[in-house]
């Protein structure tokens, strides 16, 4: 078992003990996945989450259900009475599969608001999973499988991921399912989550262009991890927003390239309900784009910044015996950033104590990391200014020489277009796979 030991040593000194009150029956010996989903109001939308899953090639046995119904102690009385409904129905509920029902949400067992949120109860429930999938001698194949209580799967969801996990190389330690947003009818609602959407296959699309280790979702319902990783990564971070991103942030950086793989079967449906329950996400970004006229997402990152980390990160490699060619691969505005950070110094010491270029490469790209990213591409849309989406997008595509699927971008202005050229924009973003653009 060669995992057997990092979680131990993660269960020892860092998982969060469930409170008292959590008493669990023992894991079946057949268990070979748990569905950790946290909910906090969702009692209209939980019970068909939960009916979304079902096995036809793994026993019913091989899955369990840790639901986490969660609030902080001064939420609304509203969402105290939902939460309690929802603990009710779950509770009574009939199901495949064994429903662990985890209470942080009624008198004396809410979340303090110090330390309330998504992240603190997905912690708890991947903690416990993790804990789980060891007694029962999962070490090495035992999957925690995230979904939320607004968010369900599509049928062959639970099968699908094990089989892609069982026919993955062993530096696999976590996977993002495929995924679309339901769309709404109303037009505005509509515009809203699919330029959201769009933006997200643009950001992953230019991310793989570049050849980052980072290029990949970074959405809480669609993440599936292997015990294992989940342990080398310390756990998730019990932030109130974002968790999921640093979670998988930080399994590419422990495990490597390819450490966090593409599921291309598994599909979820994340909620595209506009939302405050978090600060970042979807539903904050869908809330934006509805009540605020935010353009964020209609007018992107420029293209051309990609363009630049591509060639700079080609460079990374060859510079580990020619140092000088960063320079010349580095555009003018690159540069500077990294002049910012200090990164030209850092790059000089991460090669002098590298022992040969692809430690250099790896240790490069753990310090050049998904924040740092972001940042650059921020920066690069503050400096030469956004780009429409669609106009982004052909320029992307047709760079990466899908000149066929660039020609079924609607080829229109901001002002032009309509909500069946963004319907259309998005329906060939879903139909076309962005490949990782690599040798490797």
């Amino acid at each position: 078992m060669r995992y057997a030991a990092t979680i131990e040593r993660y269960l020892d000194r860092h998982a969060v003990a469930p409170p008292p009150w959590i008493e669990l029956a023992a894991p079946n010996e057949e268990l070979r996945i748990c569905v950790v989903i946290p909910a906090y109001d969702e009692l209209t939308t939980i019970e068909s989450v939960i009916r979304s899953l079902h096995v036809d090639e793994l026993p019913d046995d091989a899955v369990e259900l840790l639901v986490c119904v969660n609030n902080p102690e001064d939420a609304p009385k509203r969402v105290l009475e939902a939460n309690r409904a929802t603990i009710d129905r779950l509770r009574g509920l009939d199901s495949s599969f064994p429903i662990h029902v985890l209470d942080r949400s009624t008198t004396g067992r809410a979340f303090p608001p110090e330390r309330a949120g998504v992240g603190h109860a997905r912690r708890l429930l991947m903690d416990l999973a993790t804990r789980r999938l060891y007694e029962t001698g999962r070490s090495e194949d035992g999957l925690i499988a995230c979904l939320d209580g607004d968010s369900p799967a599509d049928p062959g969801y639970l099968d699908a991921i094990w089989r892609e996990f069982a026919a993955a190389p062993p530096t696999a330690l976590a996977g993002v399912c495929n995924y679309r947003h339901p769309i709404p009818d109303d037009p505005e609602h509509a515009r809203a989550i699919i330029s959201y959407e769009a933006w997200m296959r643009y950001f992953e699309a230019a991310l793989k262009f570049t050849d980052t280790p980072y290029a990949f979702q970074s959405i809480g319902s669609c993440m599936v991890l292997t015990a294992a990783g989940y342990a080398r990564a310390d756990g998730v971070p019990p932030k109130e927003a974002l968790s999921d991103f640093y979670l998988l942030q930080k399994v590419a950086k422990t495990g490597g390239r390819g450490a966090v793989m593409e599921l291309r079967q598994p599909l979820v449906r994340p909620s595209a309900r506009p939302s405050t329950r978090v600060p970042r996400g979807t539903g904050p970004s869908v809330r934006a784009s509805m009540h605020h006229g935010e353009e964020r997402f209609v007018f992107v990152e420029p293209p051309s910044a990609f363009f630049d980390l591509r060639r700079f990160f080609s460079a990374i490699r060859p510079a580990f015996a020619q140092p000088q060619t960063l320079q010349s691969a580095a555009s003018p505005f690159l540069s500077e950033i990294l002049s910012r950070w200090n990164g030209w110094k850092t790059i000089d010491k991460l090669r002098a104590h590298a022992p040969d270029p692809q430690r250099f490469e790896r240790q490069f790209h753990t310090w050049f990391d998904s924040l740092k990213i972001v940042k650059y591409a921020n920066r690069s849309r503050e400096h030469r200014g956004a780009v429409f989406l669609f106009d982004a997008l052909r320029e992307l595509l047709t760079q990466t020489g899908a000149l066929d699927v660039a020609a079924q971008i609607p080829d229109v202005s901001p002002k032009q277009a309509r909500i069946d050229d963004w319907r259309r924009l998005l329906d060939v973003l879903r139909a076309h796979h962005f490949a990782q653009r690599t040798g490797r």
